[in-house]
């Protein structure tokens, strides 16, 4: 089978019949899909970081909810289906989280700061994949310094009708440390 000749941009190039067979010159210029193609990729970064800005938006929104034990946003933000994956690998479905929310709830902790940032995303249609990272401070007993507790999570967010829902977490690393006073 014969090979096409290669086509420099901006250079006279061979007309081909149906076989093949160069018939006459033409000048092709690549510069519409050369922009065309920027175009796509622009929108594509735009989009990608809109998704970014949006799942951002559920972090701050579930660390001012788990702050303020407001259940009703916690569960807003999760899919009926989540999961959550422990440091040890042990899995807690959607209704076990819930009474551990209600749980909590019932005896708060003593948190100054929470908060989750996003350190890498990965978008696969409807589903996004996100390297993030949680740290939550809270007061030691007596005052006598801070605790800080930092997880590392692959967490998977859905699309839906009703927006991004986080729909499983992976714990990845966990660490405590102490700061006294």
């Amino acid at each position: 089978m014969q090979s096409l000749p290669s086509i420099p941009i901006g250079r006279s190039i061979p007309n081909l019949d149906r076989d093949g067979w160069a018939t006459s010159s033409a000048r092709v210029s690549l510069r519409p899909i050369l922009l065309s193609s920027l175009v796509m990729v622009a929108a594509l970064a735009n989009a990608h970081s809109d998704v970014r800005k949006e799942i951002q938006r559920q972090y701050d929104r579930w660390s001012v909810a788990y702050m303020s034990n407001d259940l009703d946003t916690l569960l807003d933000i999760l899919s009926p289906d989540y999961t959550l994956t422990t440091y040890d690998r042990d899995t807690m479905k959607y209704g076990a989280y819930v009474s551990y929310l209600k749980l909590r709830k019932s005896n708060p902790r003593d948190l100054t700061q929470y908060g989750t940032r996003i350190k890498k995303l990965a978008t696969k249609g409807p589903i996004v994949e996100v390297d993030a990272i949680e740290t939550m401070t809270s007061t030691l007993a007596e005052g006598r310094g801070l605790s800080i507790h930092r997880h590392e999570y692959l967490d998977r967010w859905k699309h839906s009708d009703k927006g991004w829902r986080l729909q499983s977490t992976t714990t990845v690393l966990e660490s405590t440390t102490t700061q006294k006073r």
